[in-house]
């Protein structure tokens, strides 16, 4: 089953079984996902789609956690980290540290880089590699820690 569809079944889900928090979130991520696929050059709601669009979701329910917490609003968090915590259950498990390094070593391989410059050409591989599985910021780390800039 695709990813949308699974969403679009537990939405329906929640929806008898009265769970407001995972209707709202899921209801919400639903629409961020068409309005996504609506924009030029994006195509369908495929996988890679719907995980772009739940990363963006859950990584703004997690600032706005964090804003809401250092406001005194605990109450806000709380409801911020709950939806979070629905969001990530769509999202797969991320590569630990020992098989991103062995992916992006494999990626510098691949392009043999002449030295820090090539980060770009290495970060294209690498994420080609990675889509979908590990942040692009992990896959950044790693690869200037293994080329030494």
């Amino acid at each position: 089953m695709a990813l949308f569809e699974r969403i679009d079944h537990d939405l329906a889900a929640s929806r008898r079984e009265r769970d407001a928090t995972r209707l709202s979130t899921l209801g919400l991520l639903k629409s961020e996902v068409v309005r996504a696929t609506k924009e030029p050059g994006a195509g369908a709601a495929d996988d890679g789609l719907v995980l772009r669009v739940l990363r963006k979701e859950v990584k703004r329910r997690e600032e706005a956690a964090r804003v809401y917490e250092t406001a005194g609003r605990a109450e806000a968090a709380r409801q911020e980290e709950a939806e979070a915590e629905v969001l990530r259950g769509y999202l797969p498990a991320e590569l630990d540290e020992a098989e991103l390094e062995r992916e992006v070593r494999a990626a510098i391989e691949e392009v043999r880089p002449q030295g820090p410059r090539d980060f770009g050409a290495v970060m294209r591989a690498a994420t080609g590699r990675l889509a979908g599985r590990v942040e692009g910021g992990r896959i950044a780390a790693a690869a200037r820690r293994l080329l030494g800039s």
